[in-house]
């Protein structure tokens, strides 16, 4: 087959066609679906649909029909590969099988039964399977599988990723669309039949631009793609990268051998990012996450965007082509490696947030990565979290989510700071560190940014404040009192009680212990309030005065008076933070809001404590020098020997030279250069080193202090 406009059905002549695995998931939805059956059920007789661009190439492989025990064929068919289209033909084959179960289902209603099989059977062939070759086929062996399974009739088991859940449903959005041509008791079998015969006619003359590009020329292909989009769902900034870093590897490359090899690098990378999207969407902590969206998170992680107004989509992108076409007008080789590095960091940063959002085990990590999205600001720190989670050991990610988690809940939740509070300062901190910074390095910067919002008195304050119950959200109060429950339950030995996610639910909410409005009020001095209501409205809200409950107890009991709850309501509970009340207050008054909130308080400062690291709140780069390793001391002296600034190699050369050195390996690239990277990282952290890319030089102030020697 030439490139040139064809029909589909003369698309279909040119072999069967086979997915890469390096293109994206079957993504389609509704709105696509919807585009796609009205386009085609309401089109006119007498027009043609033009149904976009399709790219394929060509390969030197065959499809046979897998012939067993001399049953079957042995027919083969010629194997392209679909560069672009595979969205739109999938959905095709959903549609046309849809069609196909149907009329089979009116067929013996009528008196044509014999030639609407004979149109089934057509269907089938051409578009869906002939001599068992399957016409389309996805690379993925789940995802084909499941399709093959959806074409055929065959059980399906539940889906296991969103690609199969996408499949299912738009089968089904097509099966409705189908049911309701039937739906009418008086429906002539007949005229459903015409009218899908003659849908089944629009299908085949469906008009397409297609490309064909040569076994021996795929790089042709991305010089295309780039140039088109696929019909239905625009591509996404992702894919149009994916597009641009391949055609530029074209255009920097020497000679054919190093474009087709590079293209093949980024291509695999892709598919590995595919892959690794997937992932992300299968998370239970994420409803969605676009792949935009993570490229923004790398963006922000690995690019110098200080110049930039924003640093959004598609704001990155435009940045992105902006280098990369200048670094080929002006060293073509250095842009080719430029492409090369971009595509492996952007692959670890995808790599990085799926393994994130894939903890969901029992262990500590897995109920940190919990903790920090039931708090519903965790999507701020997935810039710093894809940069730094690759060179983190286990310790590390625990001690680094232990202070994003902190930081959340004192800065957003208890605080009820602003939510975008901090976040371009965040920023800065992650795109300045190395990738390669240690675990308390990355916890410090967490834990400067908190400490302008919430320190340890602010943080105090802000549990103290007399309107906490308006300013915090329910469920951030809920959250607090599920682990102070939790906290009083170990107290006392025992088990039991809500999950994080029931408390967090609808099935609990924020109990006020003396109610929001009494029957009666139970104070009558005023103290030196203006009067009793006014003190007993500065102390309702406040979190001495609030507790867990369940939506049931609270509905029972909630407006009762103190003494009822106590005598009545609280051995209902099944609660600590309730039975505490009942067990250690006769009464209820603003002394005894008072001391309980006290002993809450200090609770949640242990719970929530500002994390520590060792060169953690040095406030002159000279007060560090005392509390450096002999490690860190002998790589500061081979750092100030390059005034001039060096690439991690050199120092960690320099340093092994040195008299007593405890690094010995210089020529190793391996654990003990990553120790120099990290110990470099600690160093700038604390002002003594500065990076400039790949090179680290000593500061002014670096260069006075006194080392030990």
């Amino acid at each position: 087959m030439e490139s040139g406009k064809k029909s589909l059905e003369e698309l279909t002549t040119a072999g069967v066609f086979h997915v890469p695995e390096y293109q994206r998931y079957y993504s389609w939805t509704e709105p696509e679906w919807d585009d796609l059956w009205t386009d085609l059920y309401t089109l006119p007789p007498d027009k043609q649909h033009y149904f976009g661009t399709i790219i394929i190439q060509k390969t030197d492989e065959t499809e046979s029909g897998r012939s067993t025990g001399g049953y079957g064929s042995s027919r083969e068919k010629p194997i392209n590969l679909l560069i672009d289209g595979q969205q739109r033909l999938t959905s095709l084959a959903l549609l046309v099988r849809s069609m196909t179960e149907c009329l089979e289902d009116i067929a013996p209603e009528t008196d044509h039964e014999a030639e609407i099989l004979g149109d089934v059977e057509e269907m089938r062939e051409t578009l869906l399977i002939e001599d068992n070759i399957y016409q389309l086929q996805l690379l993925d062996e789940e995802d084909n599988k499941y399709l093959e399974w959806l074409l055929t009739g065959h059980d399906l088991h539940e889906p296991e990723r969103p690609s199969q859940r996408k499949m299912i449903e738009a089968k089904e959005y097509f099966d409705e669309q189908l049911d309701d041509l039937t739906a009418s008791p008086d429906v002539n079998p007949v005229d459903v039949a015409t009218k899908l015969k003659q849908l089944w006619e629009t299908i085949l003359e469906l008009e397409l631009m297609v490309y064909v590009v040569d076994a021996a020329n795929p790089e042709k292909a991305t010089l295309i793609f780039d140039s088109v989009n696929d019909r239905g769902r625009s591509l996404s900034t992702f894919d149009k990268t994916k597009s641009f870093l391949m055609r530029m590897a074209y255009l920097a490359a020497d000679d054919e051998g190093e474009a087709q090899a590079t293209i093949r690098r980024i291509r695999q990378s892709f598919g590995e990012m595919y892959n690794d999207h997937q992932t992300m969407l299968e998370s239970p902590y994420i409803t969605d996450i676009s792949d935009d969206a993570v490229q923004r998170y790398h963006f922000i992680s690995y690019f110098d965007w200080s110049n930039s107004d924003e640093y959004s989509d598609p704001a990155f992108l435009s940045e992105l082509k902006e280098h990369v076409r200048t670094l080929r007008r002006e060293d073509p080789q250095a842009c080719l490696e430029y492409i090369q590095d971009y595509t492996n960091s952007l692959e670890r940063g995808f790599n990085a947030l799926a393994k994130v959002l894939d903890c969901t085990g029992d262990d500590e990590i897995s109920t940190l990565v919990h903790r920090i999205h039931r708090l519903r600001h965790a999507t701020k720190f997935y810039p710093l979290l894809l940069k730094a989670w690759p060179n983190l050991d286990e310790d590390g990610r625990q001690e680094l989510l232990n202070a994003i988690e902190t930081y959340i809940f004192r800065v957003y939740s208890i605080g009820n700071h602003r939510s975008h509070t901090g976040e371009s300062s965040l920023y800065v901190r992650t795109r300045n560190l190395s990738k390669d910074s240690p675990a308390d390095v990355w916890v410090s910067k967490v834990v400067s940014l908190m400490n302008r919002y919430e320190d340890d008195s602010q943080f105090r304050r802000s549990l103290s404040a007399s309107d906490l119950y308006s300013k915090a959200s329910s469920q951030d109060l809920r959250y607090l009192f599920y682990f102070y429950n939790e906290h009083r339950a170990d107290e006392k030995g025992e088990r039991g009680g809500p999950t994080l996610s029931e408390a967090m639910s609808n099935e609990y909410t924020v109990e006020h212990i003396w109610p929001q409005s009494p029957d009666e009020l139970p104070i009558q001095d005023a103290d030196e309030y203006p009067s009793p209501e006014a003190r007993y409205d500065a102390y309702v809200h406040r979190l001495g005065n609030l507790t867990l409950a369940s939506r049931s107890w609270n509905s029972k009991w909630g407006n009762a008076a103190f003494e009822t709850k106590r005598d009545e309501g609280y051995v209902e509970s099944k609660l600590w933070v309730q039975w505490d009340i009942q067990d250690n207050y006769d009464e209820w008054s603003v002394e005894n809001i008072q001391d309980r909130e006290e002993a809450i308080i200090e609770f949640v400062l242990k719970e929530w404590a500002t994390p520590e690291t060792r060169l953690g709140g040095v406030e002159e780069p000279s007060d560090a020098i005392d509390r450096l390793t002999k490690e860190e001391q002998f790589v500061l002296k081979a750092l100030r020997q390059n005034t001039g600034g060096a690439v991690r190699r050199v120092i960690h050369g320099d340093v092994c030279e040195l008299p007593d050195s405890p690094f010995k390996e210089p020529n190793s690239n391996g654990t003990e250069r990553n120790k120099v990277g990290s110990i470099l990282s600690r160093l700038q952290n604390v002002g003594l080193a500065e990076q400039n890319k790949h090179t680290w030089s000593p500061t002014d102030d670096a260069l006075t202090v006194e080392v030990p020697t």
